[in-house]
């Protein structure tokens, strides 16, 4: 089955402006408003692209014709942000992290505290510069293209008491930015609004040239058992967060009639930051910080990548330690579903889908993440780069693997009959 991003955008004056932007001097022109953070990628609206996480913005601007970019902000409230600059290449549909800098490694203003890393400091301020051919170092990131994007990414802000009206943002505004050319600097105005259709459909077309399409198929799973693998290294284009590992899991080219999903895993432990504690302080219902941050996502297998829904740490149900997410074709969470488990909706029967388990910057003593299963002497790990799908039996053979490594803590995935679901529970789905 063959994919084509075009019918995803649903757009006739986006076709329009997709044919005028593969020339790629057009590209590296993006930034015509001359504004800063013109994209916001997230779950709602027309930044919905690049499976972007129920509990996280992602906010991004392009580095053109511009010599150093220095960001000024305020640390947010929130579970995590961070800084990812993305070199880009006019001849190939990729992106790579040139470089990445997250909140604790983000040093402070002089004067100015990062609540990050030290307990019971206020929220100070950093700067942050990006410049193009010098080395990345302390708050510096460097890289040595024509063209790169830069980033920022906030997960889940806390809640806000105040009535500032900035709670996605972690209650401060987004940062501000100066940009230099030819000696000359200049302060960028925030762009209002955001997502204006010729920038974000020049960022689309730079994810997916003209003619990009998903190739292969997922199948038939050849068993009830669906399984979670890591690739080596997650598709480039869809800007990964080199701060996440992620394990996919395939379920098939179609929803299965009168079947469900199941999922179950035990729950790592996370920080109780959305309650206003420090990322070091577990959340109420865990014991330790295992990881900052995890989830489960379902996602169109469809170009632009499209995020159908999530179930993250912070609203997903436990029983016991256990998380069970079902996924099925209803509209609204049905009646039926227990109510230990967290729901997902399979979404538009037409796409395929392709399911993320996301795990962040786990502690160095938590031995069972995705990290460990990625990392030697285990490397449970498969190539993975669109717009190839990869063979189900390969990805099959590394999530056994990685089950060995993450022990309670794999999702354990089946294809379950709904009257098995309901009569037994996830437990009779997955015995």
């Amino acid at each position: 089955m063959k994919l084509n991003m075009f019918t995803r955008i649903n757009i006739v004056t986006a076709l329009m402006a997709l044919a005028l932007l593969t020339n790629p001097d057009v590209l590296r022109a993006q930034n015509s408003r001359g504004c800063a953070w013109p994209i916001e990628v997230s779950p709602e609206g027309f930044g919905n692209l690049l499976a972007p996480d129920d509990l996280a913005r992602y906010w991004i601007i392009p580095f053109d014709t511009y010599d150093t970019m220095t960001i000024k902000g305020a640390y947010p409230k929130a579970r995590y942000f961070s800084f990812t600059v993305y070199d880009t290449y006019s001849n190939k549909a990729t992106k790579d992290a040139a470089g990445n800098l997250y909140d604790a490694q983000i040093a402070p203003d002089p004067g100015s505290n990062n609540p990050f890393v030290q307990p019971g400091a206020r929220n100070g301020t950093y700067t942050v510069t990006i410049a193009r051919n010098v080395a990345s170092q302390g708050n510096t990131i460097g890289f040595s293209t024509a063209f790169a994007w830069v980033a920022l990414r906030l997960y889940v802000a806390d809640s806000d008491p105040t009535e500032s009206g900035q709670a996605l943002m972690g209650s401060v505004p987004l940062p501000s930015i100066a940009v230099t050319t030819n000696g000359t600097s200049q302060e960028l105005q925030p762009c209002s609004p955001i997502n204006k259709l010729p920038d974000l459909t020049a960022f689309t077309q730079d994810a997916f040239p003209t003619g990009f399409d998903i190739q292969g198929t997922e199948g038939t799973p050849s068993s009830d058992r669906l399984w979670f693998a890591a690739p080596t290294t997650p598709p480039p284009v869809l800007m990964p967060n080199p701060n996440n590992k992620y394990m996919v899991m395939f379920p098939g080219d179609q929803y299965q009639p009168g079947r469900v999903i199941v999922i179950r895993g035990k729950a790592p432990g996370f920080p109780g930051t959305f309650g206003g504690w420090p990322i070091w302080v577990p959340s109420w219902d865990s014991r330790t910080v295992d990881v900052r941050y995890w989830s489960v996502c379902n996602t169109d297998l469809a170009l632009p990548v499209s995020d159908v829904g999530c179930a993250s740490d912070l609203s997903t149900r436990l029983d016991d330690g256990y998380y069970t997410i079902v996924i099925s074709d209803d509209l609204l969470r049905p009646a039926w579903v227990k109510d230990d488990a967290t729901w997902l909706r399979w979404g538009d029967e037409q796409y395929p889908k392709l399911v993320f388990f996301r795990n962040m910057l786990p502690s160095p003593n938590f031995h069972y993440a995705i990290q460990n299963a990625i990392a030697p002497p285990y490397s449970c790990t498969f190539d993975f780069d669109f717009p190839t799908l990869p063979e189900r039996g390969v990805v099959d053979t590394k999530g056994q693997c990685a089950q060995q490594v993450m022990k309670d803590y794999y999702p354990v995935a089946a294809w379950c009959d709904k009257s098995t679901y309901i009569a037994g529970g996830a437990r009779a789905c997955l015995e």
